[in-house]
């Protein structure tokens, strides 16, 4: 399994507006992308670091399947909806150990 975290800095706070742009564009990758096992858009609740409001949380099943995804269609089209909104990101790639307990 492989995690996927993406934290985002937006210029201002995000609009309403935004909201149906990414929910389209979420759908659109869960149905183009196989090998999704989890993907969210998440408020970061944490207090240390406000300036990141919002995550993209995904779990791939292999790292073929976030590769595919990093080159869809469908993840340009997410990027083109939430790109002029965001200042910054930082990106969190990581193998996820599937026997934790």
């Amino acid at each position: 399994m492989y995690l996927h975290i993406v934290l985002m800095a937006p210029h201002t706070p995000l609009s309403p507006e935004l909201v149906p742009k990414l929910d389209h564009a979420f759908i659109r990758i869960r149905q183009e992308c196989p090998g999704i096992e989890r993907f969210e858009w998440v408020p970061n609740l944490s207090r240390s670091s406000a300036r990141y409001s919002h995550a993209l949380l995904s779990v791939f099943r292999t790292q073929e399947a976030l590769d595919a995804y990093r080159e869809s269609d469908a993840h340009q089209a997410m990027l083109d909806a939430i790109a002029a909104h965001i200042q910054d990101i930082v990106v969190l790639d990581s193998v996820l150990e599937e026997n934790l307990p």
